[in-house]
């Protein structure tokens, strides 16, 4: 009797050990997307991406070619980075709207001195230069929602 009732315990303490084991698996590489999607996320609130969207959004070729609303769909791309005082970006996401979707870069390039923003919009590997000009816009200015 003692070594059935030793047997019973021993595998409930494997089964235990299995599950605890699994839920830690889990749990780290939950935290590790959401790290990750953390991340992405933090690309979407560049100056160089606020602008861009809010360029594409009120472009009448683009509207013309996507339709209205435009939003954006999916992850951004790229890099942001500042040195010596210089805010450096290169960013590409895709939008879309009721007539299909397409894709935008955002380059921009802004210090005390000087400051550039261009942001190309196209698809099927054609693409126009909708914006070439002052690192600046609207929806930099803007106060966000609460």
């Amino acid at each position: 009797m003692n070594s059935s009732g030793t047997s019973g315990g021993n595998a409930r303490f494997i089964w235990i050990a299995v599950f605890v084991s699994v839920a830690i698996v889990i749990l780290l590489f939950a935290g590790i997307a959401a790290f990750v999607l953390g991340i992405f996320k933090l690309v979407d609130k560049t100056d160089g991406h606020r602008c861009g969207l809010a360029i594409v959004q009120h472009d009448p070729a683009a509207i013309r070619m996507l339709g209205s609303p435009i939003e954006q769909k999916g992850f951004t791309g790229g890099s942001s980075s500042t040195e010596n005082g210089t805010l450096t970006e290169d960013l590409t996401f895709t939008v879309a709207g009721p007539l299909g979707q397409a894709t935008v870069e955002a380059k921009g390039m802004r210090s005390q001195l000087d400051s550039h923003l261009e942001v190309r919009f196209g698809r099927n590997q054609q693409s126009q230069t909708i914006y070439s000009g002052p690192f600046d816009c609207l929806a930099l200015h803007e106060r966000p929602a609460k």
